[in-house]
């Protein structure tokens, strides 16, 4: 047999086996995914503000971010530099930051990811009330929030430390779920 004979016998084996490989990683019907099915963004936005109203017209919380990303394929988003202001009322708000977050599809909740910081702002004190966590879900139109990470929380009494926590921005009121434990004296801020 001729030398170039042996060699179409040796290459054959191997287009099979390319080709079978090549044929069993495409998708059905060997066509790429649609668009909307990848997890690739549609559109972006930087330093925006977005706004949600009460039944009454005021706001209920805004939404602030360096960068948002939104993905078509679940209508969620990621943030950079998220920071969410909750209103309790016309005199008292919610003001939390974080370094990163993402918003679930229809924007029911919002996971702040990385250092977490909560000021409860209202019109007697310019900082009644700090709480420094990670990892917050936030559900702003409940006006709702839980973490399971450490938490701890400074106001005027002390200082007062947990692992986990849900609170009711609403109600001013927070269920420390685990290893709580405090210092209480007057603190100088």
């Amino acid at each position: 047999m001729g030398r170039g004979l042996w060699l179409a016998l040796l290459l054959l084996p191997i287009a099979a086996l390319s080709w079978w490989l090549l044929r069993s990683a495409a998708p059905l019907g060997g066509q790429s995914l649609p668009e909307e099915a990848r997890h690739s963004p549609d559109y972006y936005m930087e330093q925006f503000t977005l706004t949600s109203f009460n039944e009454l017209g005021k706001p209920a919380h805004k939404l602030y971010a360096d960068n948002m990303l939104h993905y078509p394929d679940d209508d969620s988003a990621t943030l950079e530099r998220p920071h969410l202001v909750v209103f309790r009322d016309d005199k008292e708000f919610w003001d939390i930051r974080a370094d990163s977050g993402l918003v679930s599809g229809g924007g029911e909740a919002v996971l702040l990811q990385g250092e977490v910081i909560i000021l409860r702002v209202n019109q007697e004190h310019a900082q009644a009330l700090e709480v420094y966590t990670s990892d917050l879900m936030v559900y702003p139109h409940k006006k709702y929030a839980e973490t399971a990470a450490a938490v701890k929380i400074r106001d005027d009494r002390g200082v007062t430390e947990a692992m986990g926590m849900w609170a009711s921005l609403d109600q001013r009121r927070m269920e420390l779920l685990s290893n709580v434990r405090g210092s209480y004296a007057p603190q100088n801020r």
